[in-house]
């Protein structure tokens, strides 16, 4: 069929402006009064040839067809400003992208003709809730507009990264991701709320709080509130080693020389003669997945407590899920009371390097298929006479292994409930130690013999209470010996405590049952001294970290047990 070639002059027949007219066109109602005058002007008798010439014939497109419509439109975080993304559409040559508030009703053009599918909105306000939708276009015309999608920058975010070098306090409200290596320098402080959430980079690594020497922080949480340091992936796929932990320096003793008291990962230097020295306080805080490896024997805990002095106060602290060890302590005079290592793959508590502080109410819970002993406990491992000595006090402690009688798990036999060496000194009292597959009782090297005690304790329903085999030219099963058989230490070796549910990993009762001689009935417990401070809970004259007469355990509330 031949195509119609003449052109119709475009006609408005409202007022209005005019989308089309030709350049010589006449308006309608100046043709009407030509006609009425018996004049034909050129216009009519040009529709009249365009009408005959056309007749029924369809028109003829003279162009493409324009873009389809963009999919797969979605919007996320980057900073304090959201991006926009969309599917390539086919044929598109530009894109415009439009944004709405989530209370208003009409859209608005932010960006036109961009080639790229993304586009970056920096204009974005927090807390306000953005759609966005976007527009393909080319020469033939746009598409339709796409479905909306909408994003939001949440005001309750925040970084923290960097160096911390005046006194900073975080806001409860806001939860802040630690992003590399955050330091509180010496002079700062940093001061945390209770109820505050602050995850560790999963993407950033290592990250870890770094206390320096002369730093503080203050981390105090409530029962109901505590803080909580975690991973930063997401709940369900959280795992050891997702961050590096907390590391507090202070300028407490330290039984290396003075220039080798220097913190793994990078932490910085310890030490010094400041027993009472000061980094602030931690209570009623959560450390979790964290611990990692910044180079071969070079690792990060959950927390670590480097030369960390007596004026620091540490209570109620839960480590938990960590890849290295729970708490670790080198040198340094400060004390721990109410502190639970929960699911930590090394040591539950390890101290070294000549710390001399106090300790009451431990609790170690291991995961059966990944842990190392309940309490690793060292001298300096290069001089096993090195001064001062490593000689706490510990009242109130329950390590718990793998298993009654060490069975169950995957965890390696040689894994003890207490292993002390390298010329350690130290007394523990009202102990239990149970379900450990290598020994509950491990003592090394004869610099060891006659610094410790373990006394009015209870090893039981472990592989071997008491390390029996010669592990070579530096040790002897004589060592431990007298944990047994010394008759004042009061020790009961092969007595089951009747610990309620201790193997329990999700809902744990650490409680000695009826019949138990860790009972303050039985008698078997040392009472804890008095302290000009207040600091030995005088009154828990049983065995084990938790009172048997108590409706509830003391961790109840504010840890948790989740393993991922």
């Amino acid at each position: 069929m031949p195509a119609c070639s003449a052109a119709t002059p475009a006609v408005e027949l409202t007022g209005g402006s005019r989308e089309a007219r030709p350049e010589n066109s006449i308006p309608l109602q100046e043709n009407l009064r030509m006609l009425s005058r018996g004049r034909i002007l050129p216009l009519v008798a040009a529709l009249a040839v365009s009408v005959a010439a056309c007749g029924d014939e369809d028109p003829v497109d003279m162009g493409g067809d324009p873009p389809a419509t963009p999919t797969g439109v979605a919007v996320s975080e980057s900073g304090s400003a959201l991006v926009v993304s969309w599917s390539a559409v086919a044929g598109a040559t530009a894109y415009d992208v439009e944004r709405r508030t989530l209370g208003s009703s009409t859209f608005s053009a932010i960006a036109a003709d961009l080639t790229e599918t993304t586009y970056t909105d920096d204009t974005v306000v927090e807390g306000t809730s953005y759609l966005y939708r976007v527009i393909a276009k080319n020469a033939d015309g746009s598409s339709a507009p796409s479905d909306p999608a909408d994003g939001l920058i949440d005001p309750n975010t925040a970084v923290l990264s960097g160096t911390i070098e005046t006194d900073v306090t975080l806001d409860g409200a806001i939860t802040y991701t630690i992003t590399g290596i955050v330091t509180v320098e010496d002079g700062a402080s940093l001061t945390i709320p209770a109820g505050t959430l602050l995850l560790g980079s999963t993407e950033v690594q290592p990250s870890a709080l770094m206390v320096r020497q002369g730093g503080q922080i203050f981390s105090n949480g409530t029962e109901t509130d505590p803080v909580v340091f975690t991973s930063g992936a997401a709940a369900g796929s959280r795992e050891r080693g997702d961050w590096g932990g907390v590391v507090i320096n202070g300028y407490s003793i330290c039984n290396f020389p003075a220039d080798e008291c220097v913190g793994e990962g990078a932490s910085g230097p310890y030490g010094g003669t400041m027993n009472d020295d000061d980094s602030g306080s931690m209570t009623y805080t959560r450390i979790e997945f964290a611990g990692y490896e910044v180079s071969f024997g070079n690792e990060l805990n959950a927390l670590t407590l480097n030369g960390v002095g007596s004026g620091t106060t540490l209570e109620a602290i839960q480590t938990h899920y960590g890849s290295d060890d729970g708490f670790e302590f080198f040198g340094g005079t400060v004390d721990l009371k109410w502190a639970l290592a929960t699911g930590i793959s090394d040591d539950s508590f390890d101290y070294s390097t000549g710390w001399q502080g106090r300790g009451q109410f431990w609790i170690a819970q291991q995961d059966p298929d990944d842990g190392d002993n309940g309490f690793e406990v060292d001298g300096n491992e290069d001089d096993f006479d090195a001064m001062p000595l490593t000689d706490p006090i510990i009242y109130n402690v329950t390590l718990v292994g793998k298993g009654l009688d060490g069975a169950g798990g995957t965890a390696g036999e040689s894994v003890d409930g207490l292993r002390l060496r390298r010329g350690t000194g130290g007394d523990i009292f009202n102990a239990i130690v149970i379900g450990f597959g290598g020994a509950g009782v491990d003592v090394d090297n004869a610099e060891t013999v006659g610094r410790y005690t373990v006394q009015n304790s209870i090893i039981a329903r472990n592989a071997a209470d008491i390390k029996a085999a010669d592990d070579g030219p530096l040790e002897d099963e004589s060592y431990q010996a007298e944990v047994e058989t010394n008759a004042a230490w009061n020790n009961l070796v092969g007595t089951d405590p009747l610990l309620t549910d201790p193997f329990n990993l999700a809902a744990p009762d650490f409680r000695p049952g009826a019949g138990s001689e860790a009972l303050v009935a039985a008698g078997n417990a040392a009472t804890p001294p008095a302290t000009t401070d207040n600091f030995f809970d005088v009154t828990a004259t049983y065995i084990g970290a938790v009172d048997p007469d108590a409706a509830t355990q003391w961790f109840e509330g504010w840890t948790t047990f989740a393993q991922n």
